[in-house]
């Protein structure tokens, strides 16, 4: 009788040992020192709870009308760090300066200028915060998206007035920041015999005061 004799079994390699214990923890602390968690890292400034107080000026470029300065303030209310309520208020000149040669050629003013008083209430989005580099330190900062309306008064402004736009504050200390604004202000307008929906842009740089609430 003959019995089948199996293969023996392979002895191993001397390479195919694992590596010793002490080297895996060297690289291991040598890793630890050099490296530095990533990921989703924590804001420095937070909103949530929080008043915004806000002085603005810039830039007021009519549709119809001549452009001008702007200026004027805000008080927003932050029920999240994503999500606040602005209510605001901006003074600018409401002018044509096409109605002085008008006037001088008919006899009589075709537009009446004037101040414009714009209150304005909006809701405030603020979906992406940023990290820039300016000059030796890293400033945060939130790009913020908002909406809303209220009424441009003037004699040249009819109906209710929107607004929309786009805001970038650079959180440069714990109470004060830097903002920056651009925004359509929409209205149906009249000029020189002529009526029509106007989009009229503004920008302007605002300097904001941050109080808790304690809520």
């Amino acid at each position: 009788m003959f019995w089948a004799v199996g293969p023996a079994h392979a002895q191993p390699k001397p390479s195919d040992a694992p590596l010793p214990s002490c080297l895996d923890s060297t690289i291991k602390d040598e890793l630890g020192r050099e490296l530095k968690p990533r990921g989703v890292q924590k804001r420095e400034f937070l909103k949530n709870k929080k008043l915004q107080l806000t002085a603005r000026g810039g830039l007021y470029a009519g549709d119809m009308t001549s452009s001008s300065w702007v200026g004027g303030g805000a008080l927003s209310f932050w029920f999240t760090e994503d999500l606040g309520l602005e209510l605001g208020f901006q003074v600018t000149p409401i002018a044509l300066d096409l109605d002085t040669p008008l006037a001088e050629f008919f006899g009589d003013d075709r537009f009446e200028p004037g101040l414009g008083y714009l209150p304005l209430v909006n809701l405030v989005w603020s979906p992406i915060h940023t990290k820039m580099k300016i000059g030796d330190g890293i400033t945060h900062g939130d790009i913020q998206i908002f909406a809303g309306g209220g009424r441009l008064f003037h004699d040249s402004v009819q109906g209710v007035t929107f607004d929309a736009g786009v805001a970038l504050e650079l959180y440069t200390t714990g109470i004060v920041t830097l903002r920056f604004e651009a925004r359509d202000v929409m209205a149906v307008q009249e000029a020189v015999a002529e009526t029509r929906f106007t989009n009229n842009l503004m920008a302007t740089f605002g300097l904001s005061v941050w109080i808790p609430t304690w809520l």
